[in-house]
């Protein structure tokens, strides 16, 4: 690997993230984290996990650092521990919301957030120039094996009201990922009435992949509304993405969730400023500004979202696929987080998910993506640039650049997405407007604009 990091953390098949490249890995955090320094490393349950994380605790340790074992846990349970034990970090070895054959790794900082653009970029540095180095035998870091579970139940459950929960009734999906049998646990422990499938711990995902959809939820959406629950929720492989279900059985992407969030942030939480991914449907902007908020735009993935709240003072982060950062609690999504506290908002407002969502603005969007060889896909990009402020379209209010793309929002809050797909030959562009029609338009005129462009270049 020449680069290692994506959108989050580093991912690849057991081919690429083998024993041996792990170990070295684990060197390298050492010497990234500092020798001395105590780490808590964890695992899904997927079988090549426990090997990556094997190799990573003796490149850790040989590189002499202390390591705080927790077996399997959901990600962000691991997250809340590292303040209890004073840890410097922490690492997670998951696949997350990938194919069960997929295995990652995410790397923390004490504050509960992933490395931020600059420090992965340090850390690939160290990497790839191989500036790490095992220490003498008598200077090797200790491990031990900690229990993160209470520690999750007891700061979740801290983190909310519970008499805003009381007479709930949820149906949840851990999709048999790693939140599976621990997420009915708090949400019963808070107060309400569960109804869970999925919720066994399986690496095969037998029932549907750990990316929770709308199209591969539709057990849940029926569930909910043959049940009379208030909300459903599903979650990815490792328990930090929340997409829910709402009371009529419709599942809805994390826009709409989002929208209620900050809703919720604004008029009960003291949060005035909010950051969301470039990505995001402008819902979220619109009912922001209607009841005094602002809002941040920032590039997809949890570093970026984290990084751009604490550079902003933002007290809440929020992304489409179904990610909710809270700053008083950890800076990461956390599906059990983002439950009960989307039942706390049904209870202070008194009304269903259905009702609220039928307040909401309305929204089109619409995605397309088209072919395009990677090595041109920054000269797309630069000449889009270029070219999309001289087009004679509507008004332009905002441009906002991220490193890879750009968006482009026009007076009316209808806006264009331009972004190169970082995982295959494509180059992804979305549209959004509240009248379907003028989205259609919009998403022609960004296939033409990059479609004449890739002909430019290669004939």
């Amino acid at each position: 690997m020449d680069k290692l990091f994506g959108t989050s953390g580093i991912r690849g098949s057991m081919s690429e993230i083998t024993p041996e490249f792990s170990a070295k890995l684990g060197l390298c955090a050492a010497a990234f984290y500092d020798r001395g320094s105590t780490v808590i490393v964890a695992r899904d349950h997927r079988p090549h996990a426990q090997i990556v994380e094997m190799a990573l605790i003796s490149g850790l340790i040989a590189g002499g650092v202390n390591v705080l074992e927790s077996g399997v846990s959901p990600t962000p349970a691991v997250l809340w521990a590292i303040k209890e034990f004073k840890a410097d970090g922490a690492i997670v070895v998951t696949g997350s919301h990938t194919p069960p054959e997929i295995v990652g790794i995410l790397f923390f900082k004490n504050d509960t957030s992933e490395l931020d653009r600059d420090e992965e970029k340090t850390f690939e540095e160290m990497f790839l120039s191989e500036r790490y180095t095992q220490v003498p035998w008598n200077e090797v870091g200790d491990f031990e094996y900690v229990d993160v579970r209470e520690i999750y139940i007891e700061r979740v459950l801290g983190s909310i009201k519970s008499e805003h929960i009381c007479d709930s009734r949820v149906v949840i999906d851990p999709g048999n990922g790693a939140a599976s049998g621990i997420l009915k646990e708090i949400v019963e422990l808070a107060g309400a009435d569960v109804i869970a499938i999925n919720d066994t711990l399986d690496p095969r995902f037998p029932k549907r992949d750990p990316f929770p959809r709308p199209e591969n939820l539709a057990k849940l959406g029926a569930l909910v509304k043959s049940t009379n629950a208030d909300l459903g929720v599903a979650t990815d492989g490792d328990g930090d993405r929340a997409i829910f279900a709402g009371d009529d059985g419709r599942v809805y992407w994390g826009d709409i969730s989002s929208a209620m969030f900050a809703i919720d942030g604004i008029k009960n939480r003291n949060i005035n400023s909010i950051v969301v991914t470039i990505n995001t449907s402008s819902i979220v902007e619109i009912v922001a500004r209607k009841f005094g908020g602002k809002v941040h735009y920032c590039d997809v993935g949890p570093p970026s979202i984290a990084s751009k709240m604490k550079e902003t003072a933002s007290g809440l982060g929020l992304e489409e696929s179904g990610k909710y950062i809270w700053s008083d609690c950890i800076f990461y999504g956390d599906a059990a987080l983002s439950t009960l506290r989307m039942l706390e908002f049904l209870k202070r407002t008194n009304k269903s998910f259905s009702d609220i969502v039928q307040e909401l603005p309305k929204r089109y969007l619409m995605k397309i993506a088209i072919d395009c060889p990677n090595e041109i896909k920054s000269i797309i990009t630069r000449e889009l640039e270029e070219r999309i402020g001289r087009l004679e379209i509507k008004p332009i209010r905002q441009l906002i650049k991220i490193h890879n793309g750009f968006k482009v929002i026009f007076c009316d809050d209808s806006w264009l997405l331009f972004r190169p797909s970082g995982t295959e030959p494509k180059y992804r562009i979305h549209s959004e407007s509240s009248d379907e029609e003028d989205s259609k338009s919009l998403i022609s005129l960004g296939f033409e604009l990059v479609s004449n462009i890739i002909k430019r270049h290669i004939g």
